[in-house]
């Protein structure tokens, strides 16, 4: 089986870095992040470039980070939704954020490998980790009800759930 494969990174490393990064934003350890507002203002300064593309150049592609370039691209009915407050496409913004600040292309491999890559080498279970972690700490919600996750965090129910579950 061939994949891409990544420098390890733990779900604690990841949990610092969400930290951390919520301390760079001025964003409180357990706020809600408005992630329209981090991507279209914020993280520019950090040298990131955010743009909105149309469907029909995007196609079925939700989001994506062009690595090389530092570019985000989300697509169109995706940011509006988010900007709704739509818990799924706020975890697509959150999900390509997190590639660009976990992921460098010089460090990214493509491997022939048997089995299945262990998420800690995986680039899209390190970028839902960075997203889960940055929208909802797990720190905060581990004693919370699932529903009153996503209604704090503005995260789906799915992710709510999915997130509770990261315990390591």
């Amino acid at each position: 089986m061939a994949g891409l494969i990544v420098k390890s990174l733990t779900l604690k490393d990841i949990r610092v870095m969400c930290s951390n990064i919520r301390m760079l934003l001025g964003i409180s350890v357990d706020e809600y992040v408005d992630i329209v507002k981090v991507l279209e203002h914020q993280i520019t300064s950090w040298g990131v470039e955010f743009e909105v593309v149309p469907v029909k150049e995007m196609g079925h592609i939700h989001g994506e980070s062009i690595l090389e370039h530092n570019i985000i691209r989300i697509r169109e009915d995706v940011y509006n939704r988010a900007c709704e407050g739509c818990g799924r496409d706020r975890l697509t913004m959150a999900h390509e954020l997190g590639h660009i600040i976990l992921h460098r292309k010089e460090d990214i491999t493509l491997a022939r490998r048997e089995g299945t890559i262990p998420p800690y080498l995986d680039p899209e279970w390190q970028a839902n980790a960075f997203a889960g972690e940055l929208l909802a700490p797990f720190k905060y919600i581990k004693h919370m009800d699932i529903f009153d996750i996503s209604t704090k965090y503005g995260v789906s129910i799915e992710a709510a759930s999915v997130q509770k579950k990261r315990r390591k």
